[in-house]
């Protein structure tokens, strides 16, 4: 089971509906949420500096794309720039309602998201990540 699960979503109810979902069905133990890039850096500069304890560090992040303030596409940019060290214990999902198909192509030719998904989070998409994590 993944212990923590980061949610970056800037809508408070999909927000609602993924945390209910992931930790009702057990597939986390915990899922701590960010509504915007800007959230979820910040989580990740407190972890780094001790300001959080390593016990809330996400294993899997699910990453919306459409969001204010911090897209999901420029959370990711900063993310891999400014903590390289996460980047090989943190496996990306896309969690979006694009409709775009450069998103699309986008992620699944980047090596650090592991798939794009399309919201909501059902037991289809659930399906996939967990045999995309091997579990």
């Amino acid at each position: 089971m993944i212990k923590t699960v980061l949610s970056i979503e800037d809508d408070d109810v999909t927000q609602y509906l993924n945390t209910e979902y992931l930790e009702t069905f057990g597939f986390c133990e915990k899922t701590i949420m960010a509504k915007n890039g800007f959230e979820a850096l910040e989580i990740f500069r407190k972890l780094e500096n001790g300001e959080l304890p390593m016990e809330h560090f996400p294993e899997v992040i699910f990453l919306d794309l459409n969001m204010p303030m911090m897209d999901g596409w420029e959370f990711y940019k900063v993310f891999l720039k400014d903590f390289p060290q996460f980047k090989e214990k943190t496996k990306i999902f896309i969690l979006s309602s694009s409709i775009n198909p450069v998103d699309v192509v986008k992620a699944n030719q980047d090596n650090g998201i592991v798939s794009f998904l399309s919201k909501p989070l059902i037991d289809e998409n659930l399906r996939v990540v967990n045999s995309l994590l091997g579990i």
